[in-house]
């Protein structure tokens, strides 16, 4: 079992994983207003997603590590905050993608694009800064704040051209199954990463 979780095979699952994602792709329902561009939001509402996940995570774990001091957390907190900021950043290059198809232009000045940019900028900060820090607790406390900032920026940020929730407010049952089925799909790659990343460590 443990040779299948270092080698070579979990990228070969990684691989497969991008290639159901692709055919669900192909197949997912279009969506009346954006037609075939709303497949540029399903990846990028997933990545970012998976991204926004990792960063609660690593923040919970960040509880855990000023409470109890205890080593171990760390590792996981480090790699599970590195993972989520790439996905988040991927997340965010893809919604300078999913712009330019729907609205044919980049609006890096739109609230929602400039709030989800501050906040990888803040991560990206702490992640670096956690690593001259010796004290372990200190480091739980500053990765607790990421997913904290982000959600006070996400609530003061005026809605303009982003929509609030496309997912809950779709009347399509296919597009909500097709928006999850990404989601879980990406989150199943962004853990196998991190146990990739967590072993690899030890």
């Amino acid at each position: 079992m443990s040779d299948f979780w270092n080698g070579r095979r979990i990228w070969w699952g990684i691989a497969g994983i991008a290639v159901v994602t692709a055919v669900i792709l192909l197949i997912a329902p279009e969506e009346a207003t954006l037609g075939a561009g709303i497949r540029s939001v399903y990846v990028h509402v997933a990545l970012i997603w998976v991204g926004l996940a990792g960063f609660v995570v690593a923040g919970l774990l960040g509880v855990g590590l000023l409470v109890t001091g205890y080593e171990r957390l760390y590792p996981w907190l480090r790699t599970i905050g590195w993972i989520g900021v790439g996905f988040f950043a991927a997340g965010l290059a893809m919604s300078a993608v999913s712009s330019k198809v729907n609205w044919g232009a980049v609006f890096w000045q739109e609230p929602r694009m400039r709030s989800s940019s501050t906040s990888l900028a803040i991560a990206v900060i702490v992640m670096v800064a956690m690593e001259w820090f010796p004290w372990l607790r200190v480091r739980g406390l500053m990765m607790t704040a990421v997913p904290l900032i982000f959600f006070w920026l996400t609530a003061r940020t005026k809605l303009v051209l982003h929509p609030g929730n496309p997912i809950l407010t779709s009347n399509s049952v296919a597009i909500q199954a097709t928006f999850v089925g990404l989601f879980v799909l990406v989150g199943l790659a962004a853990a196998l990463l991190v146990w990739r990343g967590v072993k690899r460590d030890a």
